[in-house]
């Protein structure tokens, strides 16, 4: 090691003593050893993050392995800013070997942290801090990425399980929400393990877009209430993409297959006629898949409401009464799974579906009405309803009136943009082809208009 450079990494450590100091739980002192493993590890701790601030992962590499095996409570950047160093050693070397080792070592420090989990949050500032199901999700991350490549072990059903685990561990341990970037891997795995068993893995495939669309969605909102409008670009950043991601491919996956869903619904639904739970579970499935309209899902509908009138329930046999042509009997029901709602948010939420399925039944009208209703509950809805109502245009052919309709959408909702931007995006293509289409109609006219005179020409002079 060069003498200048160690004299840097003496300076530098001294100035991270005080910092490290503040934190409270386990001593600065006690964590890195003390005599010459306190200066040895000091030392590398500075060269390891010049390293990393000069993207140097090799000279980085260098410095942290010691650290991480000598003193693995010195800091939480050894794991964080290690696991992003292994990544960039994977992706840069070539030998084989050589990756499947930075790889095992990446694993390795995933591990490590859970089972330091405390030790390492005791001295860590708050809005730093993990949970055990973050880590794990991250190592999911990592595995899904690098394990194909560097892993002979690999396996899907591995890469699936770990993102589960870490997901569900993320919702009962609380703390951060699951990271954009790790619904957008997670549903890729999903998408793949659906591609590989479209029949047996479908119903949880299903859940799988449900509960990945849900995080997003929840995220998105909250954005849309930060006050800082930097702030919840940044948020938007994060969640927009991984959404269009989760619905392109599910879109793609054909995974709302009617018949299908159909043909996996009608026995357990019968199986569990009497577990509310999983009726109001397989009622949400049904009509986040467009099978709101069919036997099996009036079916649990009538047993969930029989058990406890629910407003999920209460929509589904509104949709039934709708579909026998009932206005009346189908309009109370609707009503009463409004009333059934304990929060004005949640009536507009409501109102917000019961126009959606409105909608489907080709009742425009009814569908605004209850719009408007939305509104009326819920203000902060106006995004959404201005895009259901771009929907009804856009099916209408009124493209202008739908583009208008999108515009107001994103004005109003910034959550709503990307959403918008894309349907706006679909509508000039539209536009597009049915003006070329036009151009070349009116053209093959005027060819048609030439012959035909040119026709009656000769005609004429023959006579």
């Amino acid at each position: 090691m060069k003498l200048k450079s160690l004299l840097i990494a003496i300076g530098f450590a001294a100035m991270c003593v005080p910092a490290m100091a503040q934190y409270e739980g386990t001593a600065w002192y006690d964590r890195i050893g003390t005599g010459e493993d306190s200066l040895r590890t000091r030392q590398n701790l500075s060269l390891f993050q010049t390293a990393i601030n000069s993207n140097n992962w090799i000279e980085a590499y260098e410095s942290w392995k010691p650290v991480f095996e000598k003193a693995p409570f010195s800091q939480m950047g050894i794991y964080t800013n290690g696991a992003y160093m292994l990544a960039m050693l994977i992706q840069s070397e070539q030998d084989k070997a050589k990756k499947q080792q930075y790889f095992q070592e990446l694993m390795n420090v995933y591990d490590t942290r859970v089972k330091n989990l405390a030790g390492l949050n005791s001295f860590t500032k708050p809005e730093r801090r993990a949970t055990e199901g973050d880590v794990i999700a991250r190592k999911a991350y990592d595995y899904a990425a690098y394990g194909p490549s560097c892993d002979p072990t690999y396996t899907l059903n591995k890469a699936y399980d770990m993102f589960s685990d870490g997901i569900k561990k993320i919702a009962e341990q609380g703390g951060r929400e699951v990271e954009g970037f790790v619904l957008d891997a997670f549903f890729r795995v999903s998408y793949a393990k659906y591609q590989a068993d479209n029949n047996g893995f479908r119903e949880q495939f299903l859940q799988d877009y449900l509960e990945s669309k849900e995080v997003c969605d929840k995220m998105l909102q909250l954005a849309k209430e930060e006050p800082d409008p930097e702030k919840a670009q940044k948020i938007v950043a994060k969640y927009d993409q991984p959404l269009g991601t989760i619905e392109g491919l599910f879109a793609e996956s054909k995974a709302a297959d009617r018949e299908q869903i159909i043909a996996i619904f009608t026995p357990k639904v019968e199986a569990n006629k009497d577990n509310l739970n999983y009726l109001k579970s397989a009622l949400t499935v049904m009509a986040a898949n467009d099978c709101d309209d069919t036997p099996i899902y009036y079916k649990a509908a009538e047993y969930a409401y029989n058990i406890e009138p629910t407003y999920e329930s209460a929509i589904g046999t509104a949709q039934k009464y709708q579909k026998d042509g009932k206005v009346q009997e189908s309009k109370k029901y609707y009503d009463d799974a409004i009333e059934l709602c304990k929060s004005d948010v949640l009536k507009g939420n409501i109102c917000l579906r019961v126009a959606a399925a409105m909608r489907k039944a080709g009742d425009n009208q009814n569908a605004f009405a209850y719009l408007d209703k939305a509104v009326q509950y819920n203000s902060d809805l106006s995004g959404k309803c201005y895009m259901q109502r771009a929907n009804i245009a856009t099916k209408a052919k009124q493209y202008a009136e739908a583009k208008k309709y999108c515009d107001l959408a994103a004005e109003a909702d910034i959550t709503l943009a990307g959403q918008a931007q894309r349907l706006k995006q679909s509508i000039q293509t539209v536009e597009a082809h049915n003006a070329e289409y036009a151009r070349q109609k009116a053209e093959y006219d005027r060819q048609q208009a030439e012959i035909k005179a040119e026709e009656d020409f000769w005609k004429a002079g023959k006579k």
